[in-house]
């Protein structure tokens, strides 16, 4: 028997609400829309954490954010044998494409890949001249003379034009990458004569939301306020926005949904050409295709923007979709999932033994009576960043706090680790606005219960976290263009 091609895309920040096969109300994702046509819906599928370090760690190892200690280190140590890895031990050749940092070298993600196409660069190659790799390959040294040695290693005019090119375009970039994932997926797919694994990660999404100009003129009704949006300074807005030093007017965030909507859309495109191609060229009906949200966004819940500071479900609650070999079709399903379930059902779906705990999600068993997700402990802003926003360090204590949620079909227990805790109804309070813990005691017990049977279950006893790895200048940049303050 033919062995089946596995073909992971990853859809960053994006709403399960904003997808059509989701909320019909908005026909944003037609490419989408027809992979669940023809395939199996998860209706009730969670993130394990709400940003892509810790949730994309999850999927790729199937373990929570708690069992890799992924936020405390900032990377995934290679002790934990990634879905790449396993793949590749197993005769499949391996491949990732990403524009999001934190799916880089220096945090982890890639291991296991036997090719990792970096869409931060024009040229790809292997030379990262970026303090980390300049201090470990000459240490002591003045970074510039270090920078300019380092350039002469391997291609000069690919390392010089990469560098050149990532500021030009950090400059004026309406294009996370869309454009230019398309091609390299279909060289590499191409190329390949056995078994393949391919995770295409898509960042369009993300804060900041400036899609193309004919996308954010579809999707707006108010033209000159979505121009003045697009020219903003978006995080700046995002950040005084959740700290109430200045929130976005009614109008503003009507206009800034839209053009989220108008990325997500976007987003959908690129993706739509890529599995159109696969069905053409006659692979579609070996390869399983999966596409999940690594997690979610805020659209103004809670007061919130993008994905920080929470475990609301606009954060945790992901599209999940499943098509290809041995895929229901036509289907959809509400038993409780997590997105790191795809580990146990890829290594299924190829053929390679699972480890204990594993779960597969064509197993209509696999259904979990509760769900967590984890937030750790985010950390103060950088001075820069504070000025660049005009905040300062007291507008962002009530947010400097770990936060873990437990989450049955009809309840949410969110605690965090001041002792404060919110109980949730999510049948009569689907926006989780009023915490039921004081009128609903028992239930809270039940859920305090489940919590301490999770913790027991992944052991939370790990030796102190070593100190976060210094990132590079260049990593830093881009992360802060997506928004991270830390």
């Amino acid at each position: 028997m033919k062995p089946v091609n596995i073909l992971l895309v990853v859809l960053d920040a994006t709403r399960v609400d904003a997808c059509s096969c989701y909320n019909p109300g908005r026909p944003l994702t037609p490419a989408l829309d027809e992979l669940a046509d023809n395939g199996l819906r998860f209706e009730r599928a969670f993130a394990s954490a709400p940003w892509t370090l810790p949730a994309l760690s999850s999927i790729l190892t199937g373990l929570y954010p708690t069992q890799t200690d992924v936020e405390s280190h900032r990377i995934l140590a290679p002790t934990h044998r990634t879905l790449a890895t396993r793949l590749k031990e197993a005769g499949y050749t391996t491949f990732a494409i990403s524009k999001n940092s934190w799916f880089s070298t220096e945090f982890g993600l890639p291991q296991g890949f036997d090719t990792f196409h970096k869409l931060w660069q024009i040229f790809q190659t292997e030379t990262d001249l970026t303090e980390v790799n300049l201090a470990q390959a000459y240490p002591g040294q003045n970074l510039l003379v270090s920078a300019a040695r380092g350039a002469l290693q391997g291609n000069l005019f690919k390392n010089a034009a990469n560098l050149v090119s990532r500021r030009i375009r950090g400059l004026n970039d309406s294009d996370y990458g869309a454009q230019r994932t398309l091609r390299p997926v279909q060289q590499w797919i191409s190329a390949q004569t056995g078994p393949w694994f391919a995770l295409v990660h898509y960042l369009e999404a993300h804060l900041e939301y400036k899609p193309p100009v004919e996308w954010a003129r579809r999707y707006t009704d108010n033209w000159p306020l979505a121009q003045k949006l697009l020219a903003a300074d978006q995080l700046r807005l995002c950040y005084r926005h959740i700290t109430g030093a200045e929130r976005l007017t009614a109008d503003e965030l009507h206009t800034w949904r839209q053009l989220y909507a108008a990325e997500v859309a976007y987003q959908d495109a690129a993706m739509g050409q890529l599995l159109r191609w696969l069905q053409q060229s006659g692979r579609a009906d070996n390869t399983l295709v999966i596409a999940v949200a690594d997690h979610g966004e805020s659209q103004g819940e809670q007061g919130l923007l993008s994905h920080l500071y929470s475990l609301h479900d606009p954060l945790i609650h992901v599209p999940l979709i499943l098509h290809g070999p041995d895929v229901p079709r036509g289907r959809s399903t509400h038993r409780l999932v997590q997105s790191q379930d795809i580990f146990g059902t890829v290594l299924a779906a190829a053929g390679v033994p699972q480890p204990a705990g594993a779960r597969n999600l064509l197993d209509d068993s696999s259904g979990r009576s509760y769900v967590v997700a984890e937030y750790g402990q985010p950390r103060m802003p950088r001075q820069e960043l504070l000025d660049r926003f005009q905040l300062s360090p007291s507008h962002f204590t009530p947010f400097l706090r770990n936060l873990t949620a437990v989450r049955t079909q009809e309840h949410k227990l969110v605690t965090s680790a001041d002792g404060t805790l919110a109980l949730y109804d999510l049948v009569q309070d689907p926006g989780e606005e009023v915490d039921r813990s004081q009128e609903q005691p028992a239930r809270l017990a039940t859920l305090q219960n489940k919590l301490a049977e999770w913790r027991a279950s992944v052991g939370l006893a790990h030796p102190p976290a070593a100190a976060a790895p210094a990132i590079a200048p260049e990593v830093a940049a881009r992360l802060k263009a997506l928004g991270y303050l830390d």
